[in-house]
């Protein structure tokens, strides 16, 4: 069971309240949690509510990888103080394994967020004893003095070894909606975490994939370690791609594709930011017997960081799938996806902003304004649109307003970020849709192929949203 403490202080209310935290829509954690709420001065800290800033550590007793959540963290402090640009927020992140004392963990925690109020940092820090896992939003100004307090203070109690921090290869608004510990299901006795890959620079890492077949004669064993719809938007060039929705999943393909490989061969992985694959290849090298196994040091974002900066071209194609309001960002222009309503090419994922659906989706800009940010189907479209209608006159961007019992609100972050209607969110997110409400359901699943939900409009005699915004 995954504990999460959450310290919670709402600036408006200042009210004492308890929490769920919020699953991902795409890879849940079904173990029983506890969320504890506490007061702190001076620190906002929630994943609710969308007038607060957020900042939380959460601790248990594995740390793995991570995945997306339909919560948004949002800032209202950061938003009303004329030094702090939202715009100039950048987003970064930072692991290690490394075993701690449970004892640890609660200390550390409090410490942490004591430390790290002072540049108004928000985000995501999981302890746990097997090591420390970040995903942050940092103010520009105040990266440095980051850097700074990682190699100071956070190092040493991690064995004096600690990546860099990962810049993000596009930044802007606060990108955070949350991010997610997971329990892989592995057995932590099946495998030694300190026999740890080779972590190769982005430049090295590219020189190895560029020369290998040259020099052996065949293309390398190279593993994507990501879930599905990460892959399916962007991706190494070679790359074994499983189809999996979770972690476990891809552990388990990992090993389906390496069962005839020779022990003494190279094995490449990579991965978003390089966790799954510092686990992954410690499970490769310890468990199965494999010599020698590669990962890009920072993933896939270090990498398209670094290649920004080259002549070379990239040899990852497409766009990097992110865990934040982003949803993604650009390393090469190709597109592979299609819009799940029109079917035109696009590589931009976003959730139904009708809550009790929340289903993750690839769409076009100009379906995600017609439809006003949902999934298209009847039901959706009719409850997010009614609202709007309703809450036009005096609606306020910065805060939720209740219709109904019903909160509806801009996710800040993603206020005409891809297309030129704000994003509202309408509804309760857990709560019966036309679809069963399971965070790892595929669109086409509920959608089905491109232009079916079209179909439907049709077979309602109903005429299709306006193309451009009307509210």
């Amino acid at each position: 069971m995954l504990r999460r403490l959450t310290l919670r202080f709402n600036s408006l209310s200042k009210r004492r309240n308890h929490s769920t935290c919020a699953h991902s829509n795409n890879q849940t954690l079904k173990s029983s949690q506890t969320t504890l709420s506490v007061r702190p001065p001076l620190l906002v800290m929630t994943h609710r509510s969308p007038r607060i800033a957020e900042f939380l550590v959460c601790h248990g007793t594995r740390l793995s990888s991570t995945v997306a959540s339909s919560s948004v963290s949002t800032a209202t402090t950061l938003r009303n103080s004329p030094s702090l640009d939202p715009s100039t927020f950048k987003t970064l992140s930072f692991y290690r394994f490394h075993t701690l004392a449970k004892e640890e963990l609660g200390p550390w925690r409090e410490q942490l967020l004591d430390d790290l109020k002072q540049w108004h940092i928000v985000g995501r820090i999981y302890l746990s004893t097997e090591g420390i896992n970040a995903q942050l939003s940092c103010p520009e100004k105040y990266v440095d003095a980051l850097r700074t307090y990682c190699s100071t203070v956070i190092k040493p109690r991690l064995g004096d070894t600690l990546m860099d921090l990962n810049l993000g290869t596009e930044h802007g608004q606060r990108a955070f909606r949350a991010l997610h510990l997971v329990a892989d299901g592995l057995d932590p006795t099946s495998y030694n975490l300190s026999n740890q890959p080779s972590h190769l620079s982005p430049a090295e890492w590219h020189k190895k994939l560029a020369e290998y077949k040259a020099k052996h004669g065949k293309d390398p064993v190279l593993i994507d370690m990501r879930n599905q719809y990460e892959s399916h938007i962007g991706y190494f060039e070679g790359a074994t791609r499983p189809d999996v929705d979770t972690f476990r999943g891809s552990i388990k393909a990992m090993n389906e594709i390496v069962k005839d490989v020779p022990r003494n061969q190279e094995v490449f992985m990579y991965c978003t930011g390089g966790i799954r694959c510092s686990k992954a290849g410690a499970i490769l090298q310890s468990a199965s017997g494999f010599e020698t196994v590669h990962l890009v040091e920072g993933g896939v974002t270090a990498y398209g960081r670094w290649i920004q900066g080259q002549e070379e071209k990239s040899l990852f194609k497409g766009k990097n799938f992110t865990f934040d309001a982003r949803l993604g960002e650009t390393i090469t222009d190709e597109v592979f996806g299609k819009c799940h309503l029109c079917g035109q090419p696009s590589s931009q994922y976003q959730n139904c902003t009708h809550a009790s659906c929340n289903l993750l989706m690839l769409c076009c800009s100009s379906c995600s304004t017609q439809f006003l940010n949902t999934c298209g189907r009847l039901k959706c479209y009719d409850t997010v649109h009614r609202y709007r209608t309703q809450t036009h006159e005096h609606f306020k961007p910065d805060g939720p307003i209740m219709i109904d019992g019903v909160r509806a609100y801009v996710k800040e972050g993603e206020k005409n970020m891809r297309s030129d209607i704000e994003r509202v969110v309408v509804g309760k997110s857990g709560v019966m849709c036309e679809h069963k409400y399971n965070r790892r359901i595929r669109a086409f699943e509920v959608l089905g192929e491109p232009g079916q939900v079209l179909e439907e409009w049709a077979k309602a005699g109903r005429e299709l949203p306006p193309t451009t915004a009307t509210i």
